[in-house]
């Protein structure tokens, strides 16, 4: 931990020293009170444009809708005055009240002002000048920059969440950024053409221009929300499943979390091992289909009771198929009974003919059942259901799935 601290503390310290640098030699020189009015008007847009950033769904980042509005003061005004706008403006209330940590804040204004002198050094070098914008070299050199700043921008902002959240900076790109360039790159046109507005018209005319700023982060938000949906509804499934019997209160929440470090272990990506925490969740969603009678039933199942109590497996399948996103983790709940030799339910399959996911789920919840106390028997110490896991092993569970669930025992319940 300590260590993580320091690297993150450097790698911040680094984009804020080096920003603070870029500052200090680049000082913007006005030509009249009318060139500062102009700039103060554009810097008060990327403010209001900076106000509806999008936070990530994952880690405390945000993306900004403000960043067509800083090419357009960076191609009218030169990277000086680009770059303090860039990394003034985009201050915001929480900035200002110390409610964001310093070093974090001026970590952002360093990282803007970077990626503002990134994009002045493209738009210079294939366009020669600032201060107006001919086609078609013009727009090429444009769309060029901005593409440099939003890349840089997401670059340093995926290192340091990385850093900080100590995950690999693919699962930050993926998760938090990957999916919203398209949208970032969508905007590039519309920055263009405020330059070409504002060359003719003036700068008032971009108030206009905040309707499609308004949409694109609508659409965004709309994003982030449907996660913390899907989020929010298996969570409550699960809370509908575990309440009906007080012994395995916690069980879902528990084999999502087995789940999804089993599957880390075993490489999965991200999106498989998200897609698992929430399959993992709702595996046992088929018992609202079973009878009070069944499911809290003490002793032995009769043959019939068995039989009906066999089928949750494959309604918890049948009720999140129908949903797109978790739908496609349907067969995972479908064959999560089934065993390795092959004598499991409901489609006797074996070996890998059963779906990673379900193996996966299988050995956690069978793991949690262990470790728990049920009416029908006391709960086994994490040493011996480890080692009932290894005895299991080739006949009830797969052993590469076993092999990465004893790690994860021996190295956060065991200590060894």
């Amino acid at each position: 931990m300590e260590k993580r601290f320091r690297l993150f503390n450097a790698y911040v310290w680094g984009i804020a020293g080096l920003g603070i640098f870029l500052l200090a030699t680049n000082i913007p020189k006005f030509q009249d009170g009318r060139h500062v009015a102009e700039v103060l008007f554009l810097a008060i847009l990327v403010a209001c444009g900076e106000a509806a950033a999008v936070p990530f769904p994952r880690g405390k980042g945000t993306a900004s809708m403000a960043t067509p509005l800083i090419f357009t003061v960076i191609v009218l005004h030169g990277p000086a005055v680009g770059m303090w706008v860039a990394a003034l403006a985009t201050l915001r209330k929480r900035d200002l009240s110390l409610e964001v940590p310093l070093n974090v804040v001026l970590f952002n204004r360093g990282m803007l002002t970077v990626c503002a002198y990134v994009f002045s050094k493209i738009y210079f070098l294939i366009y020669g000048g600032f201060g107006s914008l001919e086609f078609p070299r013009g727009l090429f050199a444009f769309i060029l920059a901005a593409t440099g700043f939003t890349l840089l921008n997401a670059i340093i902002i995926g290192q340091g969440l990385a850093i900080q959240m100590k995950v690999p900076f693919v699962s930050i790109w993926r998760r938090n950024i990957v999916w919203m360039l398209p949208n970032m790159f969508a905007l590039f046109p519309m920055g263009a053409l405020m330059v070409l507005v504002v060359q003719q018209v003036g700068p008032l005319v971009l108030v206009l221009f905040y309707l499609p700023l308004i949409v694109t982060r609508v659409s965004l938000q709309k994003y982030i929300d449907l996660w913390e949906t899907y989020s929010e509804i298996a969570a409550a499934l699960s809370i509908a499943i575990d309440a009906r019997d007080s012994y395995t209160h916690g069980h879902s929440v528990r084999v999502s979390e087995y789940s999804g470090k089993v599957a880390k272990k075993l490489g999965l990506n991200d999106e498989d091992v998200e897609l698992l925490k929430y399959v993992g969740l709702l595996h046992d969603v088929g018992k609202v289909g079973l009878s009070d009678g069944i499911l809290k039933k003490q002793g032995p199942f009769t043959y019939a009771e068995y039989e009906e109590m066999k089928n949750h497996a494959e309604i918890g399948a049948d009720i999140i198929k129908v949903m797109k996103f978790l739908g496609k983790g349907e067969q995972w709940i479908r064959h999560h009974h089934e065993r390795w030799d092959g004598s499991g339910f409901p489609g006797g399959l074996a070996g890998e003919e059963i779906p990673l996911g379900a193996r996966i789920i299988a050995c956690a919840d069978a793991f949690d059942a262990m470790t728990t106390d049920r009416p029908y028997k006391d709960k086994m110490s994490y040493e011996e259901a480890r080692k009932e896991l290894i005895r299991c092993s080739e006949t009830q569970f797969d052993p590469k799935v076993v092999k990465a669930m004893i790690k994860i025992i021996d190295q956060e319940m065991l200590g060894k």
